[in-house]
């Protein structure tokens, strides 16, 4: 199964030192390096450029590989427990897989996405790329959404379109995908993690602190767990104080 991706200089840290090492056996790696200089950071204008070359490639790759599955990867992702095989047993009628972005509500991460490629699944990738042309400074999941469910709550982005739900299948991943938007600490049991949740200055030196303090939970379980949590006190103390 193949499995794309692709980053910026500023990410390559996390592409060499943290996502490629985790790569499972029984992925092909299809990666592409981009000279897009920049920090990277969330919704800065070279993440937005990123972006918008990201979803040229999904379109094509798609293209390229009709009538099999392929997966789409961020790079701030680590790989722990993925059977590649296995991914073909996950609501097999859906022509795309997501991860949840949150426990709380049905918003769908653009971060590691499973594709059963087919022409629906290539139109339904183009119309994001073309929403995106149309509104340069949105990110692709925020687009996502909204042509997934239309007018929800959380995402009341454009007037309603036709584009919706009924354009193709599509399904969540298993929980054990995980990432940080659904709370802290992780489990114990992951399949992949997913560094997100890291808005303002420094986004990659903070994804390298959670996966260096995942790393201290899986190797001291308990001990880990608790200084991790005691860490985050103070600020969730502050935020309430705040109001």
């Amino acid at each position: 199964m193949r499995l794309y991706c692709c980053y910026t200089p500023a990410h390559a840290v996390l592409f060499r030192d943290w996502f490629l090492p985790s790569v499972p056996a029984g992925f092909e790696l299809v990666a592409e390096a981009l000279e897009i200089e920049g920090a990277g950071d969330f919704l800065s204008p070279e993440f937005l450029r990123c972006i918008r070359l990201k979803l040229d490639r999904m379109v094509s790759s798609i293209e390229a590989n009709a009538g099999r599955t392929i997966v789409w990867s961020d790079v701030d992702i680590r790989f722990f427990d993925l059977v590649p095989a296995a991914l073909e047993g996950i609501e097999p009628r859906a022509d795309v897989l997501f991860q949840r972005e949150a426990c709380r509500y049905a918003d769908v991460n653009a971060g590691f996405v499973v594709i059963r490629c087919s022409a629906r699944t290539g139109r339904f990738f183009a119309r994001i790329r073309e929403a995106l042309a149309a509104h340069p400074g949105e990110n692709e999941q925020r687009l996502l959404n909204r042509m997934l469910f239309g007018n929800a709550v959380n995402n009341p982005l454009f007037a309603a379109s036709g584009a919706g739900a009924g354009e193709v299948e599509w399904g969540y991943l298993p929980w054990g995908f995980y990432a940080r938007t659904h709370g802290w600490p992780p489990p114990r049991r992951l399949t992949i993690y997913h560094a997100n949740y890291t808005a303002g200055a420094d986004a990659v030196g903070q994804k390298i602190r959670q996966f260096e303090e995942l790393d201290q939970i899986r190797r001291h379980p308990i001990l880990g767990r608790w200084w991790s949590c005691a860490r985050r006190v103070p600020g969730a103390f502050a935020r309430r104080l705040g109001g």
